[in-house]
């Protein structure tokens, strides 16, 4: 697949964290909700992939607990990306929810997501994001 920068339509939150001549390759809210006998109210959060990192915004758990946090991941510092089933009880009852976690060299990054298929579109990009940067590297050696 040949990937594609995002040139447009990206919120300030993310662009004013680019660096300089960094490209967006992908770009997606990731919604999360609510729980038990609330408004399944939603507040938007997101993730993107550029040519050199993981950025996002989003509710992150941490232990037994989840936290906004806004973060950067540099590649190089990224071991692998996995998306896993969890059940969790959500308020008065158990609910199947996904994660994308990413491994890195300082710990686990474990962001909810609303659908495994977006958790394997996000790790397929990621992967063709490397492979692409590896190409790169090696036509600068030649």
């Amino acid at each position: 697949m040949v990937l594609d920068e995002i040139k447009e339509g990206l919120p300030e939150e993310l662009t004013k964290h680019l660096l300089d001549k960094e490209k967006v390759y992908y770009f997606s809210y990731i919604s999360y909700k609510g729980g038990c006998l609330s408004s399944s109210s939603r507040e938007e959060y997101w993730i993107a992939l550029t040519d050199r990192r993981v950025i996002y915004k989003a509710k992150v758990k941490e232990n037994n607990s989840v936290v906004e946090k806004e973060g950067m991941l540099p590649f190089e510092k990224v071991s692998f990306i996995e998306v896993t089933d969890v059940k969790e009880s959500s308020g008065c009852s158990s609910a199947q929810s996904y994660e994308l976690r990413i491994s890195t060299s300082g710990g686990m990054v474990r962001i909810p997501i609303p659908t495994k298929e977006k958790g394997h579109e996000i790790k397929r990009v990621f992967s063709e994001i490397e492979e692409h940067n590896k190409k790169g590297k090696r036509k600068k050696n030649e």
